[in-house]
């Protein structure tokens, strides 16, 4: 419960614009959320699904696209139907090896930004879910979650930081290569939350929710999970 008024607090008063500000016309909207999503996810999704649908975005108009692989011993397609059932849009699975991808750009280092297709169909993108670091990505969530979320097998991998690499050194580099990738494709809102306990909530325009979380060191903390 405490998570769920804590969603609906970051909703009210988002950062850089209100909600009806961002979304003044009803847009067809991917939702961009985790694989992995938890409880907190769901009750994330949720909270934010009903703000839209009360500013007059209707639900026909969204899809939720979910990034990686699933929770443990549920199939993604299992996941997908539950989580329909439970939020009443569409929800689609990102396969890195087998979903169909488009260019979205290409970064300064020559890689190929290549991105699930369903983002073509998107006129708004946005970003729910944990924005923090972990062991296999060195960043997970926020920016990271369009790429190497939803990214293809071969564009992922050339994303992710090398495992060799001191620990600050990967997540300044999964950081950098975020933000360029969000240069190339525009985050119009973004519900986060931190590795904290409790954790920060924020939401609000992408990039300005994006720089107050890096200014709010939410990525200074090692985890000592293995993703």
């Amino acid at each position: 419960m405490a998570f769920r008024m804590q969603v609906r607090r970051a909703l009210a008063a988002p950062v850089g614009g209100e909600l009806r500000s961002v979304f003044a016309a009803p847009l067809i909207t991917a939702i961009i959320a985790d694989g992995q999503a938890d409880e907190r996810a769901e009750t994330a999704l949720v909270e934010l699904i009903d703000a839209l649908v009360r500013i007059g975005l209707p639900r026909g108009r969204m899809f939720a696209l979910l990034t990686g692989s699933g929770p443990a011993g549920v199939t993604p397609r299992e996941r997908a139907r539950e989580l329909h059932d439970t939020l009443g849009v569409p929800v689609l699975v990102h396969d890195p090896g087998r979903s169909a991808h488009s260019r979205a750009g290409v970064l300064a280092d020559g890689t190929v930004l290549d991105l699930d297709d369903e983002l073509r169909e998107a006129e708004a993108v946005v970003v729910v879910g944990r924005f923090g670091t972990d062991r296999g990505q060195a960043v997970r969530g926020g920016f990271c979650a369009l790429a190497p979320g939803l990214a293809s097998k071969d564009c992922a991998a050339a994303l992710i930081p090398d495992a060799a690499s001191p620990w600050s050194q990967r997540v300044e580099q999964a950081i950098a290569r975020g933000r360029e990738t969000a240069s190339h494709v525009r985050c119009d809102f973004a519900l986060l939350w931190s590795d904290d306990d409790p954790p920060r909530v924020l939401a609000g325009v992408g990039d300005v929710v994006f720089a107050k979380a890096l200014a709010d060191s939410w990525l200074s903390r090692e985890p000592s999970w293995t993703a």
